[in-house]
């Protein structure tokens, strides 16, 4: 599911936003800068303020999501993977926003002893799973790498 050109793809996503706040906040700048010296100190000022807030907008709508993923994904190539096998019980189609970072999907499932809840990226497809079929999965702590 998971291939190491993933890390790349999200990377270059990462520096696309670095390059897109510097050039929102170089531009604000600029204008701020053109303003306060021919116009009015204060103005610019407000400008440079709107172009910094916007900044950080832009950062925690789209930016911050971006590197969560990267995080994700480094922590699935780097951490102990275990095999988990159980009987699929439920499968939420709709994805769910779980440990404030991204969006999953939840499969619960039943191992004969207990009930697991794995999460499944949001990000790749969702397969179709046979309710009350057992399936394996690799998981690295609850999150599924791979349906084997």
């Amino acid at each position: 599911m998971y291939k190491h050109e993933d890390i790349y793809e999200v990377r270059k996503q990462i520096n696309l936003m670095i390059a897109v706040i510097a050039i929102i906040f170089a531009a604000f700048l600029i204008i701020s800068v053109v303003v306060a010296s021919t116009v009015n100190n204060r103005l610019g000022m407000i400008i440079l303020i709107i172009g910094i807030c916007l900044d950080i907008f832009v950062w925690g709508m789209y930016g911050s999501p971006i590197l969560a993923y990267h995080s994700f994904l480094k922590d699935i190539f780097t951490g102990r993977i275990r095999v988990e096998s159980g009987v699929v019980k439920n499968v939420n189609t709709k994805p769910a926003y779980k440990d404030n970072r991204l969006f999953y999907y939840e499969i619960l499932i039943d191992d004969g002893e207990t009930e697991r809840l794995l999460l499944l990226d949001a990000n790749k497809p969702l397969p179709d799973f046979d309710i009350g079929k057992r399936y394996e999965f690799e998981v690295f702590q609850n999150y599924v790498i791979k349906i084997l």
